[in-house]
């Protein structure tokens, strides 16, 4: 079997995949301020998980191929929500958002490995992530 990190990978896959990073850093960072606010809530409690789950594929995949991953940022401004359901909107947003990101990263990458990641992560959000959030408002 090939080493994936054989082929270095281009410019805007390497960019691409720290935007990924700092992503699912943000997405983390909400659910965890989320969770400092109104309490250990369902679906926040899972969801944070997973996102340090995402956060760890991707780090991986940085390691792999030799890419400087970032730090987490922390939240540029603190969490405030009144209600559970609005909290749920806003990683409503956030699921959205990812998924998007992923399908321009998508576009932009080459190599299979890290196209798998991107898939498996995008699936998560839109097929896990989001419908939960939808549930809990």
């Amino acid at each position: 079997m090939q080493n994936p990190a054989a082929t270095p990978l281009t410019a805007a896959e390497a960019q691409g995949l720290q935007d990924a990073i700092l992503e699912e850093y943000g997405a983390l960072n909400l659910y965890q301020g989320v969770m400092d606010t109104l309490g250990a809530e369902l679906p926040f409690t899972q969801i944070a998980r997973s996102e340090q789950q995402h956060v760890n594929a991707l780090l991986r995949q940085a390691q792999i191929y030799g890419v400087e991953a970032p730090a987490n940022p922390g939240l540029a401004q603190p969490v405030s929500f009144d209600s559970l359901a609005e909290a749920c909107q806003a990683g409503v947003q956030a699921e959205i958002a990812d998924a998007a990101l992923y399908d321009t990263l998508k576009a932009v990458t080459t190599h299979t490995s890290l196209l798998q990641v991107y898939d498996n992560l995008q699936s998560a959000s839109l097929n896990q992530h989001l419908p939960a959030f939808e549930a809990c408002q």
